[in-house]
């Protein structure tokens, strides 16, 4: 599984096909609440845009990376749920599972990069 490294993060985040699970609007803004950030329900791509831009000048960088890992975490296992119900359809969980999975190691890597990046500044 390869992962695109040209892409911008929120754009991967917004692509069902490269992220592995569709994360909608009222899942930005839930996220926003617990970074202290009102957010009005608009395009999810402007939505996340705020949110990592509020999160690089708030300095919560980790906690924006780690809200959105749980996220996919509650996706994967909601996926996973429902692949027991149908076990049909496993092999199709295991190819979104991968994906998600792809994204939370590419989030973890942009926080790698940024945590690295902040420490070379100081």
């Amino acid at each position: 599984m390869s992962v695109d490294n040209t892409m911008p993060i929120e754009k991967h985040l917004l692509s069902l096909s490269t992220c592995g699970c569709y994360i909608n609007t009222q899942d930005i803004v839930m996220i926003g609440e617990k970074l202290g950030l009102e957010l009005a329900y608009k395009k999810r791509s402007m939505l996340l845009q705020t949110l990592f831009l509020h999160a690089k000048n708030e300095q919560q960088h980790c906690e924006l990376v780690t809200l959105l890992c749980t996220l996919l975490d509650e996706k994967a296992n909601t996926l996973l749920e429902i692949s027991t119900h149908y076990p049909k359809i496993n092999s199709l969980m295991q190819h979104t599972m991968l994906k998600i999975n792809a994204t939370k190691l590419l989030l973890q890597r942009e926080l790698a990069l940024y945590v690295k990046e902040s420490n070379g500044n100081d």
